[in-house]
């Protein structure tokens, strides 16, 4: 058993204050920010559930997308670059709590990938490889390991030749998202199949 993490969300006038500033440099989906402090109340109260714990920190990453979809470009603001890190810290919470949480795995491997940190990204999403096959949360989990796997050239090791083997048949069949996961098998061509 992984030894228990506590973990306290950031005060409410901090989390605030770190808006505030990425808000300035339009790294923050204002949308988002209702359903951030929502979620945040919840894991105040509920510290010991992963689930709440999970849902902070996608709620977290959800309003930082905005900055996360160029930060390896665009460095983030202070602001930004801690909320990201409380988003980090809630989904390693969760995992603490339960080990097999997959979606916190994937939503840390993701975030993990946004901030260009594509090497730290492979055990969480392999935690969320072991989902079932075709399935929303493997897709997700399978796009984003083929994604560090093309980021850090290990497109040649079995491992990810055979996630993108499968990868490949499920983007054809009849699911959610099928366009975008169809792309994104075309787009891996170049990298998997040299």
């Amino acid at each position: 058993m992984m030894g228990q993490m506590s973990f306290k969300p950031v005060e409410k006038a901090q989390l605030n204050a770190w808006l505030l500033e990425a808000k300035g440099k339009a790294e923050v989906n204002a949308n988002a920010v209702p359903n951030l402090h929502d979620n945040h109340s919840l894991a105040v109260k509920n510290d010991e559930d992963s689930n709440s714990i999970f849902n902070y920190g996608l709620s977290l990453t959800t309003a930082l997308q905005p900055g996360l979809a160029s930060a390896t470009e665009n460095p983030l603001t202070n602001g930004g670059r801690q909320i990201a890190d409380e988003a980090e810290k809630a989904y390693k919470a969760a995992i603490a709590l339960f080990a097999k949480h997959g979606r916190a795995n994937i939503m840390l491997g993701l975030l993990y990938n946004q901030l260009g940190s594509y090497l730290q990204s492979e055990p969480y999403l392999e935690v969320g490889l072991q989902l079932e096959e075709g399935g929303e949360d493997w897709m997700v989990a399978a796009n984003q390991y083929l994604l560090a796997g093309a980021y850090t050239y290990n497109t040649d090791e079995e491992k990810y030749q055979a996630v993108y083997k499968k990868f490949k048949e499920y983007a054809h069949t009849d699911i959610k998202d099928g366009p975008y996961y169809k792309k994104m098998a075309v787009l891996y061509v170049s990298y998997y199949e040299r």
